[in-house]
């Protein structure tokens, strides 16, 4: 009986079979945080993918401004958007514009290119200054054009044969100029 007694004290046996991680620790938490890893993971890539297109600089002119409303410009001075102290040192000079955006149109006497309200310049097409343009090309709102003509200063006389509005004509005033265009085409 002293045997039996012995037997029964003993520690039973376990026979587990299967693979062990060393350490004893439990992999079950790291599959887990895989998909959460993945999921972060994929979450920066978006975002950077959307800050790139979207964040930064839009023009392809090397970080100069305007070039998504074309160039404009005098010699070697551009005119989009307007230089702050005016358009009237360039009077005299030809302005030369590639795919600029057409903001608004002033009857058959021209129209306005720029960006905005205030990032603009008058180009006098068709009107009662300077040659009588013999082209039926007739721009209208967000046309892109291709333009050549002298700048033109704005003086009293020139601004009332522009036909502007009060709001148009003052801008054109403070500019000092406008562009009297001899050739204006739809952009190529």
């Amino acid at each position: 009986m002293a045997r039996e007694a012995t037997r029964g004290a003993q520690a039973p046996r376990s026979n587990r079979t299967g693979a062990r991680r060393a350490g004893g620790t439990h992999s079950g938490g790291l599959r887990k945080l895989l998909p959460l890893l993945i999921g972060v993971l994929l979450a920066i890539l978006l975002a950077l993918l959307l800050i790139s297109l979207i964040g930064g600089d839009d023009s392809d002119d090397g970080g100069n401004a305007g070039s998504n409303v074309g160039q404009l410009a005098a010699g070697s001075v551009r005119l989009l958007p307007p230089p702050a102290n005016g358009l009237s040192a360039q009077a005299g000079e030809t302005a030369t514009g590639k795919n600029v955006v057409v903001q608004s149109v002033n009857g058959n006497e021209g129209f306005f290119v720029g960006s905005s309200a205030t990032d603009r310049v008058y180009v006098e097409w068709g009107g009662d200054v300077g040659e009588n343009e013999a082209s039926r090309f007739q721009p209208q709102r967000g046309d892109r054009v291709d333009l050549t003509g002298p700048v033109q200063p704005a003086g009293a006389k020139q601004i009332r044969k522009l036909k502007l509005s009060s709001a148009d004509a003052e801008l054109v005033r403070s500019q000092g100029a406008f562009v009297n265009a001899d050739r204006v085409t739809a952009a190529e």
